[in-house]
């Protein structure tokens, strides 16, 4: 199995437009962690209805389309590769997917970690102020 991830994540294998066909155990592994991706989406959109925090939803709301976008672009990936589609077929779109959600998730990973501090304090500061206030 290392042998095939060295060969699948091989950069003449990657950029190639026409690659060779997928090895079964690699569509399942796949297929398997796209749709493992689209369900946690799924959880996550029925979780955030019992949350009240604003900041929490907002959060979790981002994740969920992070979550459903990379599942379903991944089993399109997939359709295309399984068809032997020459151009939509090419693994560097799979890599393409994997870079985006990484990025994508860094975004939200910097919103959970560094703006919903900043915007708690400043919410703590205005209900410090405006409880003087008449």
């Amino acid at each position: 199995m290392i042998e095939y991830l060295k060969y699948f994540f091989n950069p003449s294998h990657l950029f190639t437009l026409r690659p060779g066909a997928m090895h079964s155990r690699a569509v399942m592994i796949l297929l398997i962690a796209f749709s493992v991706m689209i369900v946690a989406g799924l959880l996550i959109k029925l979780y955030r209805q019992r949350i009240k925090d604003g900041l929490k939803i907002k959060a979790l709301d981002r994740l969920f389309r992070l979550l459903l976008a990379i599942g379903v672009l991944g089993l399109i990936y997939l359709f295309f590769a399984w068809q032997g589609v020459v151009l939509l077929a090419a693994r560097f779109w799979l890599l393409a997917i994997i870079i985006s959600g990484l990025v994508w998730l860094g975004f939200i990973l910097k919103y959970l970690l560094v703006e919903i501090p900043k915007l708690r304090h400043k919410l703590e500061q205005k209900r410090k102020f405006e409880k003087y206030l008449p």
